[in-house]
């Protein structure tokens, strides 16, 4: 007995719908998986370090001019710096630890941290120093000008905290550019789950048309129930592109609060620097008479605009609502293998009846 060609060709088909099922278990499975790794990376490490290295930014620039106003207004005496000083310049520290924690940059992020770490220490070193002087009879000029220099390792264009800390932002921003460019939210990704599901609902179709006109029954309830499986794991899959989507809003959302927090901070800076050229004109005796270093804190402008709190904390809110949607659909990781495991067995079960009929001619 021989294998009739009706049969041969029912197992043919079975083989490919089986094997095209098994692809888009796999292939669906680790897209899922991989979008879902993406947006709660994002979620959990690389949006909030970006966070903490603004926040440790602003931090700073605030406890810089609370130093500043506590001597001009000689509150240093009794009080030192301040508490606002020393409650920012811990924030800013918080700030730092958490960065380096969630830090998502690499080797060049870490070496930025550590440097910033290590200027940090020395401004409040020089803080420190500035506030003994500025206690001391007759210490008030030594005072202004060591406070002078500790603002000077923030200011500092070349290689300032500050600017340590901008150079920190866009190793993390680059961190979250690359985890959104490639890898599973890369674009042509979704062509892994598309092909497969492409590949087995041609089939599907095309079985169900040939059981239909050879065996002359309109429906197989198996094949179709298998189509309906079929139609919603695409339609679960499809909420990568959603999510795509909302990593993009996310992160042009952490672009606002860092550029909101840059224009409030230059504005806290342009205020500081002038509260020390004014203690350095009076130490001095005229505008410009410590030097060209110091006369060049004159040209400080304030920013073309400022961003208001409101507009910051929109921001960040944004950034938290949209990498919370991205990572949502936890589910998926149960329905999408358990539909594809349903999807074969009603494959199986719909072609066996038909294949037992075709199966062998004398």
């Amino acid at each position: 007995m021989t294998r009739t060609a009706t049969g041969r060709l029912l197992i043919r088909l079975r083989r490919s719908l089986l094997l095209t099922t098994i692809a888009l278990i796999v292939t669906s499975f680790a897209v899922w998986r991989g979008v879902a790794n993406t947006a709660e990376t994002v979620h959990d490490r690389t949006a909030p370090a970006i966070l903490a290295v603004s926040s440790a930014k602003t931090a700073l620039i605030k406890a810089d001019k609370a130093a500043v106003s506590s001597f001009r207004r000689g509150e240093v005496v009794l009080a030192g710096p301040g508490d606002d000083y020393q409650s920012q310049t811990a924030l800013a520290s918080q700030n730092l630890a958490r960065a380096a924690e969630l830090n998502q940059g690499g080797e060049v992020a870490s070496r930025h941290l550590q440097v910033v770490e290590a200027l940090l220490s020395e401004y409040l070193g020089a803080v420190e120093q500035a506030d003994a002087h500025y206690r001391q009879p007759g210490g008030t000029v030594v005072g202004v000008a060591d406070l002078w220099n500790a603002s000077r390792l923030l200011h500092s264009g070349l290689d300032g905290v500050l600017v340590r800390l901008d150079d920190l932002i866009l190793a993390q921003q680059g961190a979250l550019d690359e985890q959104l460019s490639s890898g599973w939210t890369g674009p042509l990704v979704p062509a892994l789950w598309m092909a497969p599901a492409t590949l087995l609902l041609g089939p599907l179709v095309w079985t169900q048309w040939t059981l239909a006109k050879r065996f002359r029954r309109r429906l197989n309830p198996q094949l179709i129930a298998a189509t309906v499986l079929l139609a919603g794991v695409v339609t679960g899959l499809a909420w990568t592109f959603p999510v795509q989507h909302d990593l993009s809003v996310a992160r042009a959302a952490l672009n606002q609060v860092v550029n909101g927090r840059d224009s409030r901070a230059q504005y806290e800076n342009m205020l500081s620097q002038q509260e020390i050229q004014a203690m350095l004109n009076a130490s001095c005796g005229q505008s410009g008479g410590c030097g060209p270093t110091a006369a060049s804190l004159e040209t400080s402008r304030p920013p073309a605009s400022v961003a208001g709190d409101a507009e910051i904390d929109a921001g960040i809110g944004q950034t938290d609502e949209s990498t919370v949607a991205a990572t949502a659909a936890w589910w998926l990781q149960i329905v999408i293998p358990l539909a594809g495991v349903a999807i074969g067995a009603l494959v199986l079960w719909g072609l066996q009846a038909r294949i037992d009929e075709y199966r062998y001619r004398a």
